[in-house]
Order: structure tokens, then C-alpha cells, then sequence
């Protein structure tokens, strides 16, 4: 990796390396890869860190944790198609404060003309919006009251940005001015449980002008919980052309019939959505043991619960491995492919005790592993590992024996919960209660022909011959049908527990 400070460089590239280094303004320099190969002593002293520190760090490193991925792919897609991006940028400071600056970046080739990485250059825009806000104080000519309010007052323009906030504000958040003026939705202080309720505020105050006494679930800096009663109406300034929102918030954390109220008001919300999962994944396995009954084949119950996967938790990449007792890996058999990285990554194989997936495998345990991309027992195709992952893997097993694995991948926060394992985890088990559901209904029945219509399928759990069934679930009297062997459609269960 190179030092661009240990550079001999020509009288040109001299002239540019001394211009960053005593410029104001923030310089870094990529590579292809985003990692930070040179920063210049602005950078290094608006942000915190040691340029021996930034170098060969991620770029992604200088954003929040929350819009790392957002930032990085919407900047570096930019640069793939025009080799420019210019925005505003939010970046955070080694002790978690944070700053907007004014950016642009710029791609640079190698000498065969292909993109070898990107300049940055950021003009901080801390005193310009401080000066934006005092503008508006001198305007206003009432902020020696709103600062003497022990309500706390936000405005914002129309989108959500905030212009300016009122001391009450700061103090209720923990939180400094400097970087409270400029966030814009959605705010890191508000109860995830309350997002969608604040999403509807802006929308009801769009339509209706006003609206009032709204109760809001906050977390402070230093993730302290309080309620808010807020009230929110709309401004405009024909004279300069403006217009947004004023909010009023008021801290009623200790009134204790509203505190009452919203604890009740969580958990019926809770007990509704539980129930509406329960119900749904009831369904799932109902038209699952319907497709046992009705001779469906292996691949249509897959389809069947990885649909359910996709209406319960949200992902990148569900599906169902199987395994190959011949080449002694999984292979991807049905999936649920939400990016062009999870399509990618559906291409490979997964070897046996191999990664988390291939562990989950060969230990016959789940796997609920939280930023996956910095665990070692991680395995990716060469430069294809990503910003962020976080992964489930639940083993399925009939009797004694492994014949795959159900995997849930979400490559972007928040992190998976035990509640959304659980999920999973109930899917996996239905994959195994139906096959073995279906070798028991083939007992059962006198037919002798109608057993031998799904005794392909139903060798996956009772001797670990092919399974010809085609991707749409037929059997042999179907009229798609597709010569497959135990590791095209469905596999051999033969990776037995010692």
C-alpha cells in the first residue's frame, strides 16, 4: 500500500501535494478498494486521528455506522458512471461527534485509463450553518425568549433538515448544537418503535397544517430514554422563499398517566405485531403440510417456506443449501436474492466446516452470527467481501442425518435478534416436519402407485437416493420434468451425525 507522504513526486504533483497540505480543507485520497492512503493535517485535526491511524483504514470509517453503506455505494456508483460526486457529507469525529462538510470527489487512473481510486476534498460547513442559524435569530428578533423556553424548539425545512434548535433542545439531547443543525431524517434520537409514527407526523402536518400533543420515545446522547409531547406546524417566509416546520417538544417522561398510556400503547402494538407473525408463519406451515398432502415435490416446499422467510425477516439473501456427499459441500438449491451482491455470492459453493454456514453444517448447530464481515471463520470469493453482513444459518436434519441449510444474510444494520433467529429457526424445522410428514403419509398409503409417485421425493430422509423433481415442484407425471441427480435438485442426506 502506498504512503502518498513517502512519494518522490514531479514538480507538478509537488505543487498539488503542498497546496493539501496546508489547505484548510479537508483531502483524503482512495484507492479502488476505498481505503484511505492519504489525509492531509486539516483532516487529521477536524476528525481527531493520527494520519499513521487513517491510513489504510476503510473510508467508511469517517461516516456513522447507520449510513456507512448508504454513503459509500451511493458516492462510489456515482464515480463509476460520470468520475465525479459532489454532496453534503456527514462526517464523525474520533469522539463520536459529528460535522457536515461540502464534498466532491474526483476518480484518477492508472496508466491504462482504468480507475485506480478517488480524491476527496470537504469544506467544513460547521460555521456556515451556525451562521445560517443566527441569521435567522437576528430575523426572528425572538430568540433571547426562545432561549429562555424550557421547551424545546426545532425548525426544519420541508424535508426534515434542521435549520435551528433552541438551548432546551440541545440540553433535552445531550447533544450540542453544532451537531444537532443540519441532521436530517431519520433522527438518531428517536425509538426506532417511533419511527413510523414521526414519518406520519411530517405527512399529517403537510396535509392538515398542524398537528399537536403527539407522544415521541427519544434517546438522549447518552441513551437515556424519555417520552416527548410534540407539536409541529407549518411556516414560510415569502421574503427569502422558504419553508418548513416549527416544533415545539415538551419532556413529560415523569407525567405518569402519559408514560401509563405509552408503555400501553407499546405493548398492544407488540402484542398485535407477535400476532400477526404467529399467524403468518401458522399459514406458511399449513400451505406447507397442504403441499405434503397434495404430493408436492421437494423443491415446491422450499419455495414454500423461503416465501415465508421473505414476508418475516428482512434480507439480502435467503435460501437453502443442500448437501453433496460427492463433491462433500452445499450447494444453493432455492433462494431469495434481494442484491446483485447476494446474487453474486449464490454463485459458490459452501464447503463442509468451511464459514459460519459450513460450520452451522458440520456442528448441526444455528448460527446467529452479528457482523460477520470481521468474523475469521468468514470465507468470501476473492475482493467480494462486503461493508457490512450479519448472518443466520440453521442446519436441517432428519433422524440422524444432514441434508442442508437454511441461511438468512442482511448485508446493511440493524443487526439480526434472537426474535427473527426464532423465525428462522420455525422455518427450518417445518422444512423437516414436512419431508418427514411426507414419508409418513407414503406409508400410509394403501396406493401402492401413489407411493411410487413421491418415493423419489421421499428418499431424501429414508435412503438417500436422487430426488427427480423439478423446480416448480412436479413429479414424474408432471409435465415439466428435468433429469436431476442427488446434487441438482435435491440431495443425498448422508452427512450423518457421529
Amino acid at each position: 500500500m502506498k504512503n502518498f507522504s513517502k512519494i518522490l513526486l514531479n514538480s507538478p504533483q509537488r505543487i498539488l501535494f503542498d497546496l493539501a497540505q496546508h489547505s484548510n480543507d479537508i483531502v483524503f485520497i482512495t484507492d479502488w478498494c476505498r481505503c484511505l492512503l492519504y489525509v492531509n493535517p486539516a483532516a487529521c485535526q477536524r476528525l481527531g486521528y493520527t494520519r499513521e491511524y487513517l491510513t489504510n483504514q476503510k473510508l467508511s470509517m469517517l461516516y456513522r455506522r447507520e449510513v456507512r453503506s448508504a454513503y459509500v455505494a451511493k458516492i462510489y456508483n456515482e464515480l463509476r458512471k460520470k468520475g465525479q460526486w459532489t454532496g453534503e457529507t456527514e462526517l464523525q469525529k474520533q469522539d463520536g461527534t459529528t460535522f457536515w462538510t461540502d464534498t466532491t470527489f474526483i476518480s484518477y487512473y492508472d496508466e491504462k485509463g482504468k480507475p485506480a481510486g478517488a480524491i476527496g476534498i470537504g469544506r467544513d460547513l460547521t460555521d456556515e450553518k451556525l451562521l445560517s442559524q443566527h441569521s435567522m435569530h437576528e430575523e426572528n428578533r425572538l430568540q433571547e425568549m426562545i432561549e429562555a423556553m424550557e421547551d424545546a424548539v426545532c425548525v426544519c425545512d420541508n424535508k426534515g433538515k434542521i435549520l435551528m434548535v433552541n438551548n432546551a433542545h440541545s440540553k433535552m439531547l445531550g447533544r450540542s448544537k453544532e451537531e444537532i443543525v443540519g441532521m436530517a431524517q431519520p433522527y438518531p434520537w428517536i425509538d426506532p418503535v417511533d419511527a413510523g409514527k414521526a414519518k406520519e407526523m411530517f405527512r399529517r402536518v403537510t396535509k392538515e397544517g398542524s398537528v399537536k400533543n403527539i407522544p415521541l420515545t427519544w434517546r438522549r446522547a447518552d441513551n437515556k430514554k424519555l417520552i416527548v409531547s410534540v407539536a409541529m406546524s407549518k411556516y414560510a417566509s415569502l421574503a427569502d422563499g422558504i419553508s418548513g416546520q416549527v416544533c415545539t417538544i415538551r419532556d413529560v417522561t415523569n407525567v405518569q398517566y402519559t408514560d401509563e398510556l405509552q408503555r400501553a400503547n407499546e405493548q398492544v402494538q407488540r402484542l398485535v405485531y407477535d400476532v400477526k407473525q404467529k399467524s403468518l408463519r401458522l399459514r406458511t406451515l399449513e400451505e406447507t403440510n397442504a403441499l405434503v398432502l397434495h404430493h408436492a415435490g421437494v423443491s415446491a416446499i422450499f419455495h414454500q417456506i423461503i416465501g415465508g422467510v421473505e414476508k418475516l425477516v428482512q434480507h439480502e439473501l435467503a435460501g437453502i443449501y443442500v448437501y453433496d456427499p460427492e463433491g462433500q459441500c452445499l450447494n444453493p438449491h432455492t433462494l431469495s436474492k434481494q442484491t446483485a451482491f447476494a446474487r453474486l455470492i449464490a454463485k459458490f459453493p459452501v464447503r463442509i466446516g468451511e464459514g459460519i454456514v459450513g460450520e452451522a453444517a458440520s456442528s448441526g448447530k444455528m448460527m446467529l452470527v452479528n457482523n460477520a464481515h470481521l468474523d475469521p471463520r468468514s470465507k468470501y470469493p476473492d475482493g467480494k467481501r462486503p461493508e457490512c453482513e450479519h448472518v443466520v444459518a440453521v442446519p436441517l436434519q432428519g433422524n440422524d442425518s444432514m441434508f442442508g441449510v437454511l441461511v438468512v444474510g442482511r448485508n446493511r444494520n440493524p443487526e439480526f435478534i434472537e426474535e427473527e433467529a426464532e423465525v428462522i429457526r420455525s422455518f427450518a424445522d417445518a422444512v423437516c416436519v414436512a419431508l418427514e410428514n411426507a414419508r409418513m403419509v407414503a406409508q400410509l398409503r394403501q396406493d401402492k402407485g401413489a407411493a411410487a409417485e413421491i418415493s423419489d421425493v421421499l428418499g431424501l430422509l429414508k435412503n438417500g437416493k436422487a430426488a427427480k423433481v423439478d423446480r416448480a415442484g412436479n413429479g414424474h407425471d408432471g409435465k415439466s420434468r428435468r433429469k436431476s441427480n442427488i446434487g441438482a435438485d435435491i440431495v443425498n442426506p448422508g452427512l450423518a451425525r457421529e
